[in-house]
């Protein structure tokens, strides 16, 4: 029988967390859904933990498979699923009350909508689930009616965060099904890749203020803390992905550059601080500093940035001057706080 939404969570290693989250969705005032929960090859007792689940519930579906990567899980997912709209939570996140009962009526009443999105918090938490601290991450209402209203405020979207993540949308499956709409095969970035070729597919948004959707940073053992040592490779791809993109679109430089290259420096700090995950030498981590902050990209990308706080000017100042030792004192005291004060480093990261 055919439901209303399919919600797809894939679970890794995650006993601590899967039941707040399967429970925030079992607790709404609707029930015109189905969840498809990909054991991604937990060697804890999460795929336990479903499989209870799925014995208690018809509605709820439990696949096991190796780990093959949380971009394979959601496409499994997808192929399994039967709702008319699609929706992705994380196992470790949760959603508020309320979430499919207000959503349902939204989209009832615009049937037309191809891409429901909305905000989310940023949350904190120590290991007890106890809350430490929470941004609200949203961007004013609006439905957009065409192609050309989306793209009039394509940028600003971008740049309010709201267009990154998949687990703060509602998508549509036919669109996804007759574009063969995948995600890719890796672990960085699968969701921007995913959300641009959906973008490319639609005339019809609808941006809500609202929030919903409790999405858990810094948790210890979380991807974002370990090192990475191609990140900052990554992060110069993304950038030059970023500005065909945008150019695909019809968008003028003029309109995409600026905010294409303070993205980048900002991701740029990100690829500093991640530096202090490693156990590299203080000579390697001088050179890898060194090499970062007088790439030809990061030159670029300084000239026409505009720091939005007084903050990210005067970090951004020894990487403008290259001064290597004064960048990586920045990057050590930012790997400190992010560490020892999660709840400090998540506010200053969304109030950059």
């Amino acid at each position: 029988m055919k439901k209303k939404f399919s919600i797809i969570i894939p679970v890794y290693n995650c006993s601590k967390f899967i039941s707040r989250c399967i429970e925030s969705i079992l607790i709404q005032e609707f029930n015109d859904y189905e969840i498809i929960i990909v054991d991604n090859g937990s060697t804890d007792d999460s795929g336990k933990i479903c499989d209870s689940y799925e014995r208690k519930y018809n509605f709820i579906h439990v696949i096991h498979q190796k780990n093959n990567g949380v971009s394979f899980a959601r496409n499994i997912g997808l192929n399994a699923a039967i709702g008319e709209y699609i929706c992705f939570l994380d196992a470790d996140d949760y959603i508020d009350d309320g979430y499919f009962r207000y959503i349902n009526e939204i989209l009832s009443k615009n049937e037309k909508i191809e891409l429901l999105n909305f905000g989310f918090y940023s949350d904190v938490e120590n290991d007890k689930l106890e809350k430490k601290s929470s941004d609200k991450i949203s961007y004013k209402s609006k439905l957009y009616k065409t192609h050309d209203e989306i793209k009039k405020d394509f940028i600003n979207l971008w740049d309010n965060t709201m267009l990154y993540n998949i687990w703060n949308k509602i998508y549509l499956r036919k669109i996804i099904c007759d574009n063969d709409i995948k995600f890719s095969n890796y672990n960085w970035g699968e969701d921007v890749e995913f959300n641009r070729r959906y973008l490319d597919k639609i005339s019809t948004l609808y941006n809500l203020s609202d929030c919903y959707y409790h999405y858990i940073r810094e948790r210890e053992g979380a991807l974002t803390k370990k090192f990475k040592l191609e990140i900052f490779d990554i992060r110069k791809k993304e950038f030059e992905d970023f500005n065909s993109y945008f150019e695909s679109w019809n968008i003028s430089k003029d309109e995409y550059y600026e905010f294409s290259c303070r993205r980048y420096i900002e991701r740029l700090l990100g690829c500093i601080e991640n530096i202090y995950c490693s156990n590299m030498s203080f000579i390697q981590r001088y050179n890898a500093i060194k090499k970062m902050i007088n790439d030809d990209i990061t030159r670029e990308a300084l000239k026409f940035m505009k720091p939005k706080s007084k903050k990210v000017f005067i970090i951004m100042l020894p990487i403008k001057y290259r001064l290597t030792f004064s960048t990586m004192i920045m990057g050590r005291m930012f790997h400190f706080i992010k560490s020892k004060l999660p709840g400090v480093f998540n506010r200053l990261k969304n109030r950059r």
